[in-house]
């Protein structure tokens, strides 16, 4: 049983030391940023050349090396977004009169290459992890990659906090298509979605007979349920801005969002948003 627990702390660990990693890299000067990616690049291209041997290992240990591949891979491509390596076909603010379709639009343009990348490195691990598709690596990234976009959506419809001080000044226009809302159409269904995914999920570890593959299934439900909490935190005060503050440029101003719907009159200009937002 204390596997399952283990499974749980790597993927809780993982989670908050990588996320605290890239935003660490992305607020050291600017000069540092060509070496730094150039490093992640060769990290990035060793995961994909041990891709099939990480995943035929069926072991817990093996299972513990995919989530650490799919972190990897999935950190290269936000690391990329983030220190200015691979956008957009643009980095123009979003017309403050632009229509729901316009704003999304627009804002794919300012991501689009990056959301290229992000759908060539997932059909690359399907290809070269031993179980395609059923590697528990390519579930973990497609967990990762179903909950960002569902993330990108909530943000484009109106979130209540968004953490503004995460952006490096270089994507700060990225705020302009943040709109701010007490909520959206699309944050229940969101958190319904991601419960029932739970379930199944976690049904399907109970059903498995096989440790390494109940160990799998365990990282990936908790994978949804992070997914879930840092949509909640786009909509509560919860103030999980002070997990990272080892790594953040500054202190957060007030807990979770640097913005409050009930302090918007007070607001600064926008200029720029959280880390979460590669909009």
């Amino acid at each position: 049983m204390h596997e399952f627990w283990i499974a749980i702390v790597v993927a809780v660990a993982g989670w908050w030391f990588f996320t605290g990693l890239i935003l660490w890299c992305v607020h050291l000067p600017r000069r540092y940023h060509d070496s730094l990616f150039r490093a992640a690049s060769v990290i990035f291209i060793a995961a994909l050349a041990l891709t099939p041997w990480i995943t035929s290992q069926k072991t817990v240990a093996g299972v513990i090396m995919s989530f650490t591949l799919a972190l990897v891979l999935w950190g290269w491509l936000e690391l990329g977004y983030l220190i200015d390596k691979v956008g957009g076909l643009h980095k123009r603010e979003c017309p403050p009169d632009a229509s729901l379709l316009q704003r999304f639009r627009e804002g794919l343009g300012t991501c689009i290459y990056h959301e290229l990348g992000v759908v060539v490195t997932g059909l690359l691990l399907s290809v070269l992890a031993h179980d395609g598709t059923r590697s528990i690596a390519f579930w973990i990234y497609a967990t990762l990659w179903l909950m960002r976009w569902s993330s990108k959506l909530n943000l484009i419809l109106g979130v209540r906090n968004y953490n503004r001080d995460w952006l490096p000044t270089s994507l700060q226009y990225v705020d302009s298509y943040i709109q701010r809302r007490n909520m959206n159409v699309l944050f229940p269904i969101s958190i319904v979605l991601s419960i029932w995914v739970l379930v199944r999920v976690v049904d399907a570890a109970h059903a498995s007979v096989l440790i390494d593959v109940q160990i799998g299934y365990t990282l990936v439900a908790t994978v949804v349920t992070l997914g879930a909490l840092e949509h909640l935190f786009l909509m509560l005060p919860i103030g999980e801005g002070r997990l990272w503050e080892w790594a953040s440029p500054q202190k957060p101003t007030s807990g979770i969002a640097a913005l409050n719907l009930d302090e918007q009159s007070e607001a600064p200009p926008i200029v720029g948003k959280q880390f979460q937002a590669d909009t």
